[in-house]
This record gives structure tokens, C-alpha cells and sequence, in this order.
């Protein structure tokens, strides 16, 4: 039977949608003198989350929530005294959420909670005695979470825990010594774990592992010898690695890979020989069956380019700020079968823009701040419109709302009497599905930069949003067993459903992991899997043979 990869974009028609209904919820959590509980690192566990919160007794520690007021609290008092202990990188593993903690006498270290503070505990000291674990980041992968951990003896590797202190171990000694491999930018893609490292004899290079030692190694020597590559932003989209890395020949580009040596190519030298095409940070993102970046040419500065994975198909999609001076396109956000970004022209500082992928259909949405940029950022789609923090006037940073029309992209606040610039510090918006609410904190009121939710109760009308790189399902065809990945590292928990050719459902379970093995039992055919996360809803075709 002839191989299906068709996906179903099931997106919703472009156009406008009824303005939200919001309700606003404050939690006051640090009612000490000090004011302020500033949280951040929001995880969902189980039917809760955690995230971290300072108070004026307590310091910064670990928080849950059920999505109410009463049913918020600390979770856990690790570090005595006033100072806290830090707790950061929540990841979710399973029923647990591993995070790293110090609690004043082992250091920093690796943590296990499983939202009880009876079940919040040290996982393992690492770096032995009141040192801290040297770290960079955590990721989940295989069933596992895998970091960027060590020693003052190992300097930082590559660790693995399966959530036990003896399943808490060093993976692979990449670079043997006290100097370390310095791993980093971890990044799912295919069924593998692509990460940044250097073995001491090839310098900072692409490597990727398949969850095993043997299938550990370094993927491409780019940059041949001690020298560095140095590849960073790295973006699974798709099936590919999209990436930035530096080559004596091309400077700083985009590279591609499918995590073979062979496999690992430049997509184009934009801008032609050492000069950099691209930033070591550029944002990379999917649209439309595209990957869309800004990038320099050396004659149009810093503009919109876009490419489907070949060098001739890598262009310039606009030239939004005419000349040589650059747009510097960012904040890229999928929402309403449009591509929303920051960006700047002739005429306007960083304003709010959208493509279609097109030339002409590059523009400016709207002019949030006429006297000055508007500066949008941060921007999340929840439920049927789009959220992000903007300028309204002066230096006055606010919550915003879209609803596909730029007359009803407009500021949104709860009632009352409130701060000016609520939202200067707020970076992070984190959407709990169990109460189908947006959390995220600012400072609107007396009581400082706290949490807050925010809860549509309108009528939903089930918009479908998905992107290009939207999720992997593989091997298709297959015998009813496949694979289900997710490339988003925020994603927690959805439904996955499994619809025969009349329409009628055959399969549902849960996926609980950004990586799942779905087994069913159904006659050969064609199937239409839906994986409902939230209030969005991505669809495939899966051909089982």
C-alpha cells in the first residue's frame, strides 16, 4: 500500500472571532512586607501544577496548585530560613516532576516531587556534600529525563534519572576529566536527543543520542578539529533538525540535519562567505508547511526569510524595512492560519506584524503604540485568540488580546484601579488544562508582581490550530503499532483519539509523554488520529497495513 504522510490542517478559517468573556483571578501569595512572589516555571502535575514563588518568610520555593485560590500553597519548606531554595528547571517525569533544589546543606541538587510534601525529596546528591551540582538544563526523553549535570571532578555530562536515586547516573563521560563536555541545547526530533558538546578533540559540535550509550556520539565535525562550531537555536520541526552553526566557509548560517554525518548539511550561505547569514540565537519556527527566520544577506540587513528545507527555495520573503537596515522579524507566534512577529519599518519601531508567507501578504497588523514601538512579545494562543505583552504608551507594558482583526487587538485587564505597566516583568504564560485557564503573573494591584488566571467563559468554538511542526507519527504505514512525538517542550498531557474511515471512533487513551508508543488492533485501512491538547486540536493520517 502506497505510504500516507498527508497531514490534515485542520486550521481555522481566517478571520475574526468573538472578543473573550474574561474572568481575572489574583493569588496574593506573598502577603509579607516584602509584597511580590514573582512565579515562574510553571509544570503541570497530574491534575496540578508547580512552579516556583518567593514569600517574605519562607523565600523562594516550590509551589502546586489545583487552579484555586484555597487549593494554592507551598509546597515544601527545602531550604530553612528566609533565603529558599531555589527551585527551578520543573520537568515533568511520569507522575513526578524532577526540578532542582538546594537545601542548604547538600547544595544545589537534583529533586523528586510527586506533589505531596511528604513525596518532595532529594533524588540524589550529585556533587557530594554542601557543593552544588554543576547544571544547565533538563529535558524529558525515552520515558527518562535526561540533564546537563556533574561533579567537580567530571565537570558537566550528560546524566539520565529514571526518578530513583540509583536510576540517577552519569549516561555518558562525553569528555573524560574535570573540564567536562559542556552538554547543552537539548532538542527532541524524530526519536532522538540532539544536544550541543565538545569530546576535548572536536570542540562544541552537534552530537545526538538514540537512549543509548553506544548510539551517543557526535553527529558532524563542522568546524574541523578543536575548533568550535558552535550550533545553537536548535528547532525540531518536522522531521528535521533545523539549526545555527558557525563554518570557516559560510560563517554563521542554517544547517539542517536528520542525524547522520551525510545528513547534516548547510541549507544556503545567505550571506555569501564568512560574513554571518544568521544570529547564533535565531528564532526558527514552522508555518505552512515552511521554516521561517530572520536572516542577513549583506544588502537588506536583517529581514523575514523563509525555506521548505532546500537552498533554492531559501528567500527573502520581505524586505519590510527598505534598504539596508534591518526588521529584525522575532517573537514568531501561529495563530488563525497566520504567522504574527515583532517587527520595525520606515516608519515604526517594533510594531506587530503578520505574513501569510507571501510578499504581499507581509504587512503590518497594527500600530500598538503610536508615539513609540509597541514591542510585542511573548505571545500564546489560548483557546479561540492570541495573548502577548505589548506597549500601549510611554513605557506602559500591558496584556493584550487578539481576536484575528487588528480593531479587536486591544488591551485587556481585570476591573479596578490598577498599577501602570503590569506586565513589564511578565515573560512566561503557562495554559493548565484541567480548568482551561491562562496563568501568568504581573503586577497589577497593591500586592506586587503575583499570579494570576486568566479564564475565558465564552462559548468555544473548538478552533484547530496546528503547525507545520505540529507532531510526529511514525512508522507510517505500520501493523497498528506506531509512535506519537511531540516536539513542544511545554506540552504535558492530551487525548489521542483514533477515527475510522466512516467516522466513528475506534481507539482513546491518554498520552501523558512528548514521546508515546500507541498499539491497536484494527483492520487494514486508513485512520484519522487526533491529538486534542487543551483547547487545540492537531490531526493526522495514519495507514495501517
Amino acid at each position: 500500500m502506497t505510504r500516507i504522510l498527508t497531514m490534515l490542517l485542520c486550521m481555522a478559517v481566517a478571520g475574526a472571532y468573538a472578543q473573550p468573556s474574561p474572568v481575572f483571578t489574583g493569588f496574593d501569595l506573598n502577603t509579607g512586607a516584602t509584597k511580590t512572589s514573582t512565579p515562574k516555571y510553571f509544570a503541570k502535575l497530574g491534575s496540578r501544577f508547580v512552579f516556583s514563588a518567593f514569600t517574605h518568610d519562607n523565600g523562594t520555593e516550590p509551589w502546586i496548585s489545583d487552579g484555586t485560590v484555597a487549593g494554592t500553597k507551598m509546597l515544601k519548606k527545602i531550604h530553612p530560613g528566609v533565603w529558599g531554595s531555589h527551585p527551578m528547571m520543573f520537568t515533568p517525569l511520569g507522575s513526578n516532576v524532577i526540578f532542582i533544589a538546594n537545601d542548604s546543606v547538600n547544595g544545589a541538587e537534583c529533586w523528586i516531587t510527586d506533589g505531596t510534601e511528604a513525596g518532595t525529596q532529594l533524588l540524589k546528591d550529585i556533587n557530594p556534600g554542601y557543593k552544588s551540582i554543576l547544571f544547565n538544563e533538563m529535558i524529558a526523553f525515552n520515558g527518562k529525563v535526561y540533564m546537563a549535570a556533574g561533579d567537580n571532578n567530571t565537570g558537566i555530562e550528560l546524566w539520565v534519572t529514571d526518578g530513583t536515586a540509583t536510576g540517577t547516573r552519569q549516561f555518558v563521560d562525553i569528555r573524560p576529566g574535570v573540564l567536562g563536555s559542556d552538554v547543552a541545547n537539548f532538542t527532541v526530533c524524530n526519536g532522538k536527543l540532539f544536544f550541543t558538546a565538545s569530546d576535548g578533540v572536536n570542540g562544541v559540535e552537534l552530537w545526538v543520542s538514540d537512549g543509548t550509550a553506544a548510539g551517543t556520539q557526535i553527529v558532524k565535525d563542522i568546524v574541523a578539529g578543536i575548533n568550535n562550531s558552535d550550533p545553537a537555536s536548535l528547532r525540531a520541526i518536522g522531521s528535521t533538525l533545523y539549526f545555527t552553526a558557525y563554518s570557516s566557509a559560510a560563517g554563521f548560517e542554517v544547517w539542517t540535519s536528520d542525524g547522520t554525518a551525510v545528513g547534516t548539511q548547510l541549507l544556503k550561505d545567505i550571506n555569501p562567505g564568512t560574513a554571518q547569514g544568521v544570529m547564533s540565537s535565531t528564532s526558527l519556527v514552522g508555518y505552512n508547511g515552511k521554516v521561517f527566520f530572520r536572516a542577513d544577506n549583506g544588502i537588506n540587513g536583517f529581514e523575514l526569510w523563509s525555506t521548505d528545507g532546500t537552498a533554492a527555495s531559501t528567500k527573502m520573503v520581505k524586505d519590510i524595512f527598505n534598504g539596508t537596515n534591518p526588521s529584525m522579524p522575532e517573537y514568531f507566534c501561529v495563530y488563525n492560519n497566520k504567522l504574527y512577529f515583532q517587527a520595525r519599518d520606515n516608519f515604526s519601531e517594533g510594531e506587530l506584524w503578520v505574513t501569510d508567507g507571501t510578499t504581499a501578504g507581509t504587512q503590518l497588523y497594527k500600530n500598538l503604540n503610536p508615539t513609540g514601538g509597541g514591542y510585542p512579545r511573548y505571545f500564546t494562543v489560548y483557546k479561540n485568540h492570541m495573548y502577548f505583552t505589548a506597549i500601549q504608551n510611554g513605557f506602559d507594558y500591558q496584556l493584550w488580546v487578539c481576536d484575528g482583526t487588528a480593531a479587536g487587538t486591544k488591551v485587556i485587564a481585570p476591573t479596578g484601579t490598577l498599577n501602570a505597566a503590569p506586565a513589564t516583568n511578565t515573560t512566561e504564560f503557562f495554559v493548565f488544562d484541567q480548568d482551561s485557564s491562562l496563568y501568568f503573573a504581573a503586577d497589577y494591584t497593591s500586592a506586587g508582581f503575583e499570579l494570576w488566571k486568566l479564564s475565558d467563559t465564552g462559548t468555544s468554538v473548538g478552533i484547530e490550530i496546528v503547525s507545520y511542526d505540529s507532531f510526529a507519527l511514525y512508522p507510517n504505514p505500520n501493523n497498528g503499532t506506531f509512535t506519537v512525538q511531540l516536539d513542544d517542550a511545554n506540552f504535558t498531557t492530551g487525548t489521542l483519539q483514533v477515527y475510522d474511515a466512516v467516522g466513528r471512533k475506534v481507539y482513546e487513551q491518554q498520552v501523558n509523554s512528548r514521546k508515546q508508543t500507541i498499539h491497536i488492533q484494527q483492520p487494514a485501512g486508513i485512520y484519522n488520529v487526533k491529538l486534542q491538547i487543551g483547547d487545540v486540536v492537531l490531526t493526522k493520517q495514519v495507514v495501517i497495513e
